[in-house]
C-alpha cells in the first residue's frame, strides 16, 4: 500500500501545473465537465463515475461550489480533473476474515488551459458509493482530507450504500516539487525547502479508507491470495478497526502521509511536512503553521484508549508534536459529542513532524485497578476473545499485584509491559504509560 500511493502522488503531482487561484466569487452555472486521470498501476483498478452494472466503488455525484461536475472523455471537455484511482489491497477488521479491500485516492483541482485560469473551486461534496459486496470491509468509512473537512457520512454494508464526504480548500504553501507533494508514504526522504516557493488554494485531496487502523497489532502478513492475484504487490494484510467508521482527519500541510497506530504504544499517528515560512508576498515571509485535526468515534475512543469523550483532555489523551531533536505539544482543544471527540491541535510548525495521539493512564497512588482497566487503557481488551493477555508487573518503579488487583506505591511515570494474543495463533506486545500522582 505505501508503494502504489506515494507512485501515485508522483504521477499526480509531475503531471498537472495546478494554478493558484485569485479570489473570484462562485458562478452559478450549467454541470461542469470533469476528466479523470488514473494512474497506470496494477493496483489501480480505475477510479470512475459510477453506471449501470459498476459493482466496485464509483463516483456517484462531486458538485463544486454547488456546480454538478459531469464526466468528459478527454482533458479539453473539462473544467476540473482529478487524479487517482481506486487501489486495492488486502484488510481485514479484528473480527472478520481478509478481504481485498478498496482506496480510493482523489486529487480535484481545475484545469488552468480551459477557461478562465483562475477557476475557483473552495467547496467540494463527493458521494462515493462503496464496492457492492456483503463483506464488512466494503465500506467507506474513514477519510483523510488535504483541506478542511465540513462534514463526513459513512458507507456501511446493511445500513448506507453512499458516503458523503463535504470539504472545504484551504491555503497550502509548499516549498517542494514532483514525489513531494500531496499523500507521501515515504516522507523521511523528501526534501522541504525552508522557505515557500508556491501556494494553492484550490486544490483539495481526499483519501476513503474502510476504517481506520486498528490498536490490536499483530506481525505483519503476506495474503497469499493477493500474491496470486498481483505478485508485484506486497499484500500485507491491513488490520481496521470497525468501530471506528465515521472517524476522519484534515491537516493543511503540504505533504502528509497515511494515519497509523504504533503497535508498542497504541499511539494514533500522523507525518506531516512543509516549509517552515509561507510564500513571501512581497518580500516578506510569515511562519507556516498547520492544524491538525482528527474525529474518534465513540467506539473506537473506548477500544483503542479505553476513554469516554468526556474522560478525554490533554493528560489522558496528550497530542504531541515530535522530531528528531524531541517532542512538544501543540495548542489543543478537546471538543466531545453524542457521536465521539474532536481532536483539534493548531499552530505546528515543520518540518518534517510527527503528531500523535497516545493515552496515559493518571492514576492516583495506592489506588487499585484490575487488569481489564489495564487492557482497556492499552487499547487491547478486545484481544482477550483470542486468550488471557500477560502483565509484566514493574516492582522497581513501585507496581504491586495482590488480590487480582495491581497498585503503584510510587509517584513516577511508570511504562507497564503487556504480552497479548493479537490473534488466535500470535503474540505482540504493548506498552501503557501510566502516570501516578499523589
Amino acid at each position: 500500500m505505501k508503494r502504489f500511493l506515494s507512485i501515485a502522488t508522483l504521477l499526480v503531482s509531475t503531471v498537472f501545473v495546478l494554478p493558484t487561484v485569485a479570489s473570484v466569487s462562485p458562478v452559478k452555472a450549467a454541470p461542469l465537465g470533469v476528466y479523470i486521470f488514473n494512474t497506470p498501476l496494477p493496483t489501480n483498478t480505475g477510479l470512475g463515475f459510477c453506471e449501470a452494472g459498476t459493482v466496485k466503488g464509483c463516483i456517484d455525484s462531486i458538485t463544486i461550489d454547488g456546480n454538478t461536475l459531469v464526466p468528459v472523455s478527454t482533458p479539453q471537455g473539462a473544467r476540473y480533473g482529478i487524479g487517482g484511482g481506486l487501489y486495492s489491497g488486502p484488510c481485514r477488521f479484528v473480527e472478520t476474515t481478509v478481504s481485498q479491500c478498496e482506496y480510493p485516492y482523489m486529487v480535484l483541482y481545475p484545469f488552468g488551459g480551459v477557461g478562465n485560469p483562475n477557476v475557483p473551486l473552495t467547496n467540494v461534496v463527493v458521494n462515493f458509493r462503496r464496492a457492492l459486496n456483503s463483506h464488512p470491509t466494503a465500506s467507506v468509512g474513514t477519510a483523510i482530507v488535504n483541506g478542511s473537512l465540513q462534514s463526513f457520512t459513512p458507507a456501511v454494508p446493511g445500513l448506507r450504500d453512499v458516503a458523503t464526504i463535504n470539504a472545504n480548500t484551504v491555503e497550502v504553501h509548499s516549498a517542494s516539487t514532483g514525489y513531494c507533494l500531496g499523500w507521501v508514504t515515504e516522507i523521511d526522504g523528501c526534501v522541504i525547502g525552508d522557505t515557500g516557493t508556491s501556494k494553492v488554494a484550490n486544490r483539495i485531496s481526499m483519501l476513503l479508507l474502510p476504517a481506520m487502523r486498528s490498536s490490536v497489532a499483530p506481525p505483519d502478513s503476506v495474503d497469499e491470495s493477493c500474491k496470486a492475484i498481483n505478485p508485484l504487490n506486497p499484500c500485507l494484510v491491513t488490520i481496521f478497526d470497525s468501530a471506528s467508521r465515521g472517524g476522519w482527519v484534515d491537516t493543511d500541510a503540504s505533504v502528509f502521509g497515511l494515519t497509523s497506530m504504533d503497535r508498542y504504544t497504541g499511539a494514533a499517528q500522523l507525518k506531516i511536512a512543509g516549509p517552515h515560512h509561507k510564500t513571501p508576498v512581497n518580500g516578506v515571509s510569515e511562519l507556516n503553521l498547520s492544524y491538525f485535526r482528527m474525529f474518534l468515534t465513540s467506539g473506537y475512543l473506548s477500544n483503542s484508549f479505553g476513554l469516554t469523550s468526556g474522560q478525554a483532555n490533554d493528560q489522558s489523551l496528550p497530542v504531541k508534536r515530535t522530531t528528531t531533536t524531541g517532542s512538544t505539544r501543540p495548542a489543543t482543544q478537546y471538543i466531545p459529542s453524542t457521536d465521539g471527540l474532536l481532536i483539534s491541535s493548531t499552530g505546528i510548525g515543520f518540518s518534517i513532524p510527527t503528531l500523535s495521539v497516545q493515552r496515559t493512564y493518571v492514576l492516583k497512588k495506592n489506588k487499585k485497578i484490575t487488569a481489564d482497566a489495564i487492557l482497556k487503557a492499552a487499547g487491547v481488551f478486545q484481544t482477550k476473545q483470542f486468550g488471557a493477555a500477560k502483565i509484566t508487573v514493574n516492582t522497581k518503579n513501585g507496581m504491586t499485584y495482590a488480590g487480582k488487583r495491581y497498585s503503584f506505591s510510587k509517584v513516577r511515570t511508570v511504562l507497564v509491559s503487556i504480552k497479548y494474543k493479537s490473534s488466535k495463533t500470535t503474540w505482540s506486545e504493548r506498552q501503557l504509560t501510566v502516570r501516578v500522582v499523589k
